[in-house]
């Protein structure tokens, strides 16, 4: 696979500016569409969106309804509530509306932005997300999870093509446990790169996430080992998720066209395999501060 079919931007800011901790870097005049078409022209043609980011799908529609490109896309089902008769009613509304405001007639992933056990595992939200794909509406279903229980549960199911895991220089402890050694028809898609921002705007780290302090101890050993090796800290960051293996792609949440250009590039270049083995050492060290629920 090409690294621009392994690039999935994530348009969440998009419809959400202030999400995570990069927003300062959105000019009050930014032009959404014309970001969209240079994502397009640098061959980036997979998106994830979402009915919860705002105006994001609409946005994406109108890029859709206007370029030539070959568009995959992503978007979820939200609202959902356990043990109800009526939930394919609410799927089909909320998945025709998606389709309606990105001028598609199908879903190429269609997940459950919900993660919790009670309705990933529902047996109204099950028959009513594979009718879904029995009517052509959807091509592929999926779960976004948070936790290994949501995560082993989502495997073992049978429902879901498409799982989105959390994956980055932080913590890898689902890619140790899920998909490192993957056998399953699963596939696995890689969100939250640099943990919503953090590793490249730390002056809020300790006025605005309560674990603050450990992060930023944690920060500076991955600044020794990068500036050691003559790299910044964001390139070991990226370049290191890029050379796990058994990814399908991952999201990129980015409104930078440089930003993409050179995830671009850490794509196409592993990260040596001496760095490569101490970073993934401190990677699969337990954190109780790596999830920005907790935050």
């Amino acid at each position: 696979m090409k690294e621009n079919d392994k690039l999935c931007l994530g348009t969440v800011k998009l419809g959400i500016p202030d999400y995570g901790f990069s927003s300062n870097n959105i000019p009050e005049n930014f032009d959404k569409l014309n970001f969209l078409n240079q994502v397009g022209f640098l061959g980036v043609n997979k998106f994830d969106t979402s009915s919860r980011y705002g105006e994001s799908e609409s946005v994406l529609g109108k890029y859709i309804s206007q370029t030539t490109n070959n568009i995959f896309i992503s978007s979820k089902i939200d609202g959902l509530i356990a043990n109800r008769t009526d939930t394919y009613k609410k799927m089909l509304k909320g998945v025709k509306s998606s389709l309606d405001n990105l001028n598609l007639e199908k879903l190429d992933i269609c997940y459950l932005h919900q993660n919790e056990i009670r309705i990933i595992s529902d047996p109204f939200v099950h028959n009513g997300i594979r009718q879904l794909k029995d009517e052509g509406l959807i091509s592929k279903i999926g779960v976004s999870v948070y936790s290994f229980d949501e995560c082993e549960y989502a495997i073992k199911s049978g429902v879901f093509d498409y799982i989105q895991i959390p994956l980055n220089i932080f913590d890898i402890s689902f890619y140790n446990r899920f998909i490192k050694n993957n056998s399953s028809p699963v596939r696995f898609v890689a969100r939250s790169l640099l943990l919503q921002g953090i590793l490249v705007n730390r002056e809020q780290i300790l006025k605005s996430i309560s674990p603050g302090i450990e992060i930023l101890s944690y920060l500076v050993k991955l600044d020794f080992i990068a500036k050691k090796n003559n790299i910044s800290t964001l390139e070991m960051a990226l370049r290191f998720v890029y050379s796990l293996e058994n990814i399908d792609h991952y999201i990129i949440g980015t409104t930078s066209i440089q930003n993409l250009k050179l995830n671009k590039q850490y794509f196409q270049k592993k990260l040596p395999i001496d760095i490569f083995k101490l970073v993934y050492e401190l990677a699969s060290q337990p954190k109780s501060w790596s999830n920005p629920r907790t935050w």
